[in-house]
């Protein structure tokens, strides 16, 4: 059986390691905001909110960026203990590393 407290860890250990917020994340801004119960047995969705020193996603070393603290919210779906969804800012799909947004 998978809680939600073991989903929390997980979705939490998710993005603290996800390109975004590994790149440049304020480590004090990260936090678990939301949890919901999803349809299927052991599945949620957690919110995690945080903060990052530069817009934008992902690793951008090739890019030239100003600092500018930027707030983000991820929705992660975690089933069954593994993470199958993390999207950011409604935009961002953390796991492929590409906007979902045309």
């Amino acid at each position: 059986m998978y809680t939600e407290e073991e989903a929390v860890q997980i979705a939490e250990d998710y993005i603290r390691n996800a390109p975004t917020f590994k790149y440049d994340g304020i480590r004090r801004t990260l936090a678990v905001t939301g949890v919901e119960p999803l349809e299927c047995e052991g599945c949620f969705e957690v919110t995690v909110e945080f903060s990052s020193k530069y817009p934008g996603y992902g690793i951008r070393d090739p890019y030239f960026l100003i600092q500018k603290v930027t707030p983000h919210i991820a929705k992660v779906r975690v089933e069954r203990g593994e993470v199958t969804q993390a999207i950011l800012d409604e935009i961002w799909d953390e796991m492929a590393q590409e906007s979902i947004v045309e």
